[in-house]
């Protein structure tokens, strides 16, 4: 029979102990019966489904959770099978930051990691902590700095695993670091198209507009030395990029008007901001185009003021009160209602406001 153990008979947890205590954390009553049990090992250990060993190796997992304190196992017992197993498990009734806090201080943490035993984490984070706390252990003396999803995959299992930590708890200051991690952010590339000699960079969020402004401006770049497709969200990242095309000091932004057409070029500016790069900037004349032009197309969540206030800043006074407007009224406008036949009208020359070097 399965019981919780004396604290100075804990077992420590396998790989599949900590995945399933990181899943029962999340269950929303303090019981499971047995059936609901086995769905949820299923989801966290999809591998053993057509294992022989899958009954003993779950009763290998509560026997470790019950013994670092994280479930207590009923009495009543299924012999149906060999192993027995427990017809329900009880969760702990204290806050759910009482047991993790408890399976912290089990770990002999590396000094560099020493701040977990006193911080609120929940079982997932400790089993993250817990995972690079024994990559320390192994690696304190290499000297290997690789990228970020090559480092994930090594130390958590999962390349993107580590990019979804960066904005947690875990990597505020004092705490987890690239450093620490020897890891380093690459930069995605950016497509980009030398079309002059200019000193601006102008970056189109779509496949097609971006074509058809790089052939507009071919025949008379002005200012704009290069074109970029910026391939939706990932400019966020790839405008650091930008320092490796020869002459740009400044990069013009064009995109759809909603709220992820306005969220990426202003993550962008900020970016570049940071890392002291060439500043990110409207492509005014183009925006101007847009809202003139452009028919709303409903069916968008409708942003609060605030937040539509929010969005729209980054735009010149002007567009942003119009793109606010559109935000709240949940519409948005395509670019590319900006197409050739516009660009090429006399009438419409304004549309390279913008464009021109600072």
């Amino acid at each position: 029979m399965i019981h919780s153990r004396p604290e100075t008979t804990r077992v420590p947890l396998s790989p599949r102990a900590w995945r399933l205590a990181a899943a029962l954390e999340d269950w929303p009553r303090r019981t499971l019966t047995q059936d609901e049990l086995w769905q949820v090992f299923a989801a966290t250990d999809p591998a053993s489904a057509m294992s022989p060993t899958r009954r003993s190796d779950l009763a290998d997992i509560l026997h470790r959770l019950a013994g670092a304190g994280l479930i207590t196992c009923s009495r009543a017992q299924d012999t149906s099978a060999t192993p027995a197993l427990p017809t329900r498990i009880t969760l702990p009734s204290q806050s759910p930051q009482e047991p993790a806090a408890a399976l912290a201080r089990t770990i002999a943490w590396r000094p560099e990691l020493a701040w977990a035993v006193s911080m609120r984490l929940t079982i997932a984070q400790i089993h993250v902590l817990h995972a690079i706390n024994i990559w320390l252990r192994d690696h304190s003396r290499d000297e290997d700095v690789v990228p970020l999803r090559e480092r994930s995959l090594e130390v958590l299992g999962h390349e993107k695993r580590l990019d979804a930590l960066l904005n947690t708890q875990l990597f505020a200051p004092g705490r987890l670091s690239l450093d620490l991690l020897r890891t380093f952010r690459t930069r995605p590339p950016l497509p980009a198209r030398c079309i002059g000699s200019g000193p601006v960079l102008l970056v189109v969020e779509n496949a097609d507009t971006y074509d058809t402004l790089t052939r507009t401006l071919a025949a008379d770049p002005g200012d704009v030395g290069w074109t970029a497709w910026g391939v939706g969200g990932a400019f966020e990242a790839s405008c650091a990029s930008a320092a490796d095309l020869e002459g740009v000091r400044s990069i013009a932004y064009f995109g759809d008007l909603d709220a992820d057409g306005l969220r990426i070029p202003s993550s962008a500016a900020r970016t570049a901001e940071r890392e002291g790069l060439a500043p990110v900037r409207p492509a005014t004349g183009l925006y101007r185009l847009l809202l003139d032009i452009g028919i709303p197309q409903p069916g968008q969540p409708p942003q609060p003021p605030h937040r539509a206030a929010e969005l729209a800043q980054w735009l010149t006074k002007p567009e942003a009160e119009r793109a606010k407007e559109l935000l709240i009224g949940g519409n948005r406008l395509a670019q590319e209602a900006v197409g050739v036949r516009v660009l090429q009208s006399e009438c419409s020359r304004r549309w390279r406001e913008g464009l021109q070097a600072m």
